[in-house]
Parts: C-alpha cells; structure tokens; sequence
C-alpha cells in the first residue's frame, strides 16, 4: 500500500483494490500534506454526445498528446499524487488513452481510473485494460444505453460504478433505477447534485429533504449490496445520511484538482478559476499557494458559497 501523509493522519492506498486505509493519533500529529490525493484529467474537450448541463467549456481546445499527458503524471506521482481520473469530454474519444492508462499502470505507481458515458466502452476495450486501472465510472444519461454499459461491465467482472445526477425529474425515480443497477451487477453508485444557472436542475429545500429521506431508506434497505456515496459539492444538506468522515471542506483545490483539456489548473470542474500550467511543477506551485484554489466557486451549487449559492437563482 502506498503512503500519503494528511494534516495530523496517514492515509494508505492500495490501488489494485482501491482500498483506502486511514491511521490518526499521536504517532501521526507531525505529518502534513504534501501534494493532492488525485487529479481530475479533462484529457480531450471532445465528446460524442451533447448533454445540455454539461459544465465544460465548449470552445476550449484540445492539446494534450499522450506523451506529454504521461509524463505530467509521472511527475505527479513522484510528487505524491496517488490517483488520476480521466474525463473530459469523453476520455474514450481520446486517440491512445488505452494505451496511456496501461502504461501509466506500468511505469508509475498512479492508479488511473476513467469517469464515461460508455458508448465507446466495448468488450475488447474492457479486454485490453483488464487489470490495469484503478476503477471505471459511467455516466447515466437518458441517451447513452447505460444499461448495456453496466451489464457489459459487470459480465467482465470489472471494477466500476455509476455516476447519476439528481435532478427534480429524476427524484421521483431514484429508487427503482438503484434498484435496477443491482439487479445489473453494481455495487456503486454515487449521486451527483448539480452546479450551474439552470434553476430547473436545482433541487428547492423540500427536494433535497426528499432526498434524504430516500437515501437513508436505500442504505436501510440495501446494505452491504451497494455503496451509496454522495459527491462533495452536496455539502451539508443531506444531514441525515450517514457518512465516514466529517470534513469542514469539500475538498477542492486541495484533495484533488483538475486539469483541463486546453492546459489549466481549476479546483474542480465546475470552478471559474483557471491557472494556466505547462509542468507539473507549475500544478504543485499552484496547489501550494492554495489562495484561488479556495475560492468558492461562481455558479450556484457549490459547497464553499453560503446557502449553497442557490440565493443567485431567485435574482435571475
């Protein structure tokens, strides 16, 4: 397992499992973080589908080749990152990525994993990269045949989960798709809230206690059969689920970054600040300085705003 100092703990990581191993007390007081846990790779801004609450910029430009994006990583990793996770766009859409996860396998000691829509995601895909990534997220959209994703998955014994975003349409059915994806052979599923100026995505305070309640109940009723996770950006809204670890923070700037297909450092995806880099000592300077990484971002959603941001809606 591979060490990684936090604030006053150490986390170990196991990347052939994902297995993650935190150790906090008075042996661990003195130990302070030296780099990100992961990064988030935008790896190409080109997608075959057209999503309308996509958050990337559709102008941006596409400029990473394999060999500069495997040796920004390697270098990444000697600093002390421990994962990277390609999305963009569609990483699948990016000409060699098989070949870059395999060999980022091979000659570093990252655990690369891919988030995707799953529509290039075929059997001999999943064939070729048997063994050699650390997981497999697919996006569930209404166009993207997800279900044969997850199945196609599941068959080649893959590690993966499933990315689905809440949204007040898609509230109501929550617990019939989660229970569809464990009849599919998932076992993770990891509910996303939405960032953006789209008041009709956001959830109103009523949804979001509907939410909870809903939530609490699967994990009831489900237990161990699947992982319910929430993404970071819900923040403390859903009070009520159980959760591993209380944090102040969501994470962003710090756990982990995000570089962008046309070469910037963001603090997530969602955030407006965007800190050209070329190296990855240009991503550690960055992450040091830590000042902009903190920022809340601009658009509603984001946990660092108070009230969520969601003030902004009712001005619009």
């Amino acid at each position: 397992m591979r060490a990684f100092p936090l604030d006053g703990a150490l986390l170990f990581f196991d990347r052939t499992t994902g297995a993650n191993v935190r150790c906090d007390g008075p042996e661990t007081a003195h130990f302070r973080q030296r780099s990100p846990r992961a990064v988030q790779f935008g790896i190409t801004n080109r997608c075959n589908l057209a999503c309308t609450f996509c958050s990337r910029d559709l102008d941006a430009p596409s400029t990473w080749t394999a060999d500069d994006a495997f040796a920004l990583l390697r270098d990444l990793a000697t600093a002390g990152v421990l994962e990277v996770a390609f999305g963009g766009g569609e990483p699948f859409a990016f000409r060699g990525l098989d070949e870059l996860i395999a060999r980022l396998w091979d000659e570093t000691p990252l655990a690369p994993s891919v988030t995707t829509n799953g529509l290039l995601l075929d059997d001999a895909r999943l064939r070729r990269l048997r063994g050699r990534y650390g997981q497999i997220r697919v996006s569930l959209y209404d166009d993207n045949d997800w279900r044969a994703t997850v199945a196609r998955c599941a068959g080649h014994g893959a590690r993966f989960g499933v990315n689905y975003l809440v949204t007040p349409a898609r509230l109501d059915t929550l617990e019939a798709i989660v229970l569809e994806l464990v009849a599919l052979g998932c076992r993770d599923v990891l509910l996303l809230s939405y960032n953006g100026r789209d008041p009709a995505l956001h959830l109103a305070p009523a949804a979001t206690r509907d939410l909870e309640r809903r939530v609490a109940l699967l994990h009831r009723s489900l237990g161990a059969r699947v992982a319910l996770k929430l993404d970071v950006c819900w923040g403390e809204r859903l009070e009520a689920v159980p959760r591993l670890f209380d944090r102040a923070d969501c994470g962003a700037g710090r756990d982990f970054v995000v570089i962008t297909s046309d070469r910037a450092l963001q603090p997530c995806s969602f955030h407006h600040v965007r800190i050209p880099i070329r190296t990855a000592a240009d991503v550690m300077a960055a992450w040091r300085d830590e000042g902009s990484l903190a920022l809340p971002a601009r658009d509603p959603g984001c946990a660092r705003e108070p009230g969520y941001g969601l003030h902004r809606l009712e001005q619009r």
